[in-house]
């Protein structure tokens, strides 16, 4: 009988996946012994830093961790900011949003951090308006350099700062040596982190790119390393005819024409961004000449009202991905309607009410999990699990990591560069060639960014926030 659940070294991460056919499974596992050159293809990238991601936890060059921490310390222990502005998009943004969304609850440094990702004007108005430049540090994160959404809100960001204040209060993360923001940086005297060359935007989470803001926010920036270093010593004494990440990726690839849909649900509101994150890894690098799944982002138990009727009954043509947390710091006891009620209203039979008594939210989070894993057994619909003892740094570090590696194994091992994303590239050249003509072709008054803050009122009478 083969194994289908393992522990990922002495981490919190535990894998299941019996959920997935049979039928594939003895099917990829026939190519067990194909496993090992496709492995030793991705270390030999990893050996010689093209791919660093990998090497992260144990190469202080491609974490900068001990700057990184070193700079997000100074600025905590300033007092000057009450707001981190970061300015980024897809892998500069989706990652460290997931790391500080599911760790919210841990953040202690009194720094709020917002993350503008997308160049909606009205947003950009609406979030400015509520902030203090005097009070707001303001971090743009482009691995090129050269990422327009990115330096679009920039400037406008350094003419609502004031030139006055552009070397305490903005902290640039890019390339170390290339690109216009680089360049930028440098010439205008602005404090700065760089990200490794060999480091992808969707793997950057173990670069500044990740460790800063988590330690702005005041999380354990080294625990979140800590975690990802469990899952590579893992990946490095297992077997490659052993490694879920491969078996799992390998029996995805055998479906893949019957079931190219991807759900990746996580019965944890503290990871609803996580799915948003591994919606990217996986889409952009795995699609591509002609193959990719399709992933989607759900969250339990909340699209058991939306989506398991069509998962459970639906076309065969998805593998839904769940995650989990099998403990939690807040339990939180759910109290009977006979102690909160009095008269006759604590008399009353009411079925629905009775059965809470004595159960917890926690409880009923994994009840519901339980109960959908059990539906889509009993109708053959597959599925895989990700579990985690507890949510904090270190787990999210070895949760990340695990699905980084089984991305890039899966791409690997499809013939796929899962690195490269060649249609954004395309894209981008586009976006540039029209904004130059543009241009070039008229030039229309536009309004100024800053007059439009003003109709909101300065950051004193704004009415999102009270005044001195």
């Amino acid at each position: 009988m083969s194994v289908t659940a393992t522990r990922i070294g002495t981490s919190s991460l535990l894998v299941e996946w019996s959920g997935l056919p049979r039928p594939a499974r003895s099917e990829s596992h026939q190519a067990k012994t194909a496993f090992a050159p496709h492995w030793d293809t991705l270390k030999h990238r990893f050996g010689t830093q093209e791919v660093a991601f990998y090497n992260a936890p144990i190469d202080e060059k491609v974490s900068q961790l001990s700057a990184t921490v070193e700079l997000a310390t100074q600025i905590r222990k300033s007092g000057k900011f009450k707001t981190a502005l970061f300015l980024g998009i897809g892998g500069s943004s989706l990652g460290p949003m997931s790391l500080l969304s599911a760790l919210k609850h841990k953040a202690n440094s009194g720094i709020d951090c917002i993350f503008l990702e997308n160049p909606d004007p009205e947003d950009w108005v609406y979030q400015l308006g509520k902030l203090d430049p005097s009070s707001t540090l303001i971090v743009p994160i482009a691995k090129s350099g050269t990422t327009f959404e990115t330096l679009a809100q920039l400037l406008l960001a350094l003419e609502w700062l004031g030139q006055d204040r552009w070397k305490d209060h903005v902290v640039a993360i890019t390339d170390p040596v290339k690109g216009d923001l680089r360049k930028f940086a440098t010439e205008a005297g602005l404090r700065t982190l760089p990200i490794f060359p060999g480091v992808g935007g969707r793997f950057s989470l173990f670069t500044p790119v990740g460790l800063f803001p988590a330690a702005i926010a005041g999380l354990d920036a080294e625990a979140l390393l800590a975690g990802a270093k469990k899952c590579r010593d893992f990946c490095e004494k297992t077997p490659v005819e052993k490694n879920p990440f491969f078996l799992i990726g390998a029996d995805l690839l055998a479906q893949f024409k019957e079931r190219p849909i991807h759900v990746v649900m996580p019965y944890s509101t503290e990871l609803k961004l996580f799915g948003s994150w591994f919606v990217q890894l996986w889409a952009e690098s795995l699609g591509k000449d002609g193959k990719g799944f399709t992933p989607l982002a759900a969250l339990g138990a909340v699209d058991q009202h939306s989506l398991l009727q069509l998962l459970r009954d639906g076309p065969d043509d998805k593998v839904t991905f769940f995650l989990r947390i099998t403990d939690t710091e807040n339990k939180v006891t759910i109290p009977s309607l006979k102690k909160l009620a009095t008269g006759a209203l604590a008399s009353t039979s009411l079925p629905a009410f009775e059965i809470l008594n004595g159960t917890t939210l926690h409880d009923l989070l994994t009840i519901e999990y339980q109960a959908i894993a059990k539906v889509m057994t009993n109708r053959n619909r597959p599925h895989f699990l990700f579990q985690l003892d507890r949510l904090n740094e270190e787990s999210l570090g070895t949760l990340t990591f695990a699905l980084s590696v089984m991305t890039a194994f899966t791409g690997t091992l499809w013939g796929v560069d899962p690195f490269d994303q060649p249609g954004v590239e395309e894209g981008k050249i586009y976006i540039r060639e029209s904004l130059t003509r543009t241009r070039e072709e008229s030039k229309p008054d536009r309004e100024d960014a800053y007059d439009r803050l003003r109709t909101y009122g300065s950051h004193r009478s704004s009415p999102f926030e009270e005044s001195d």
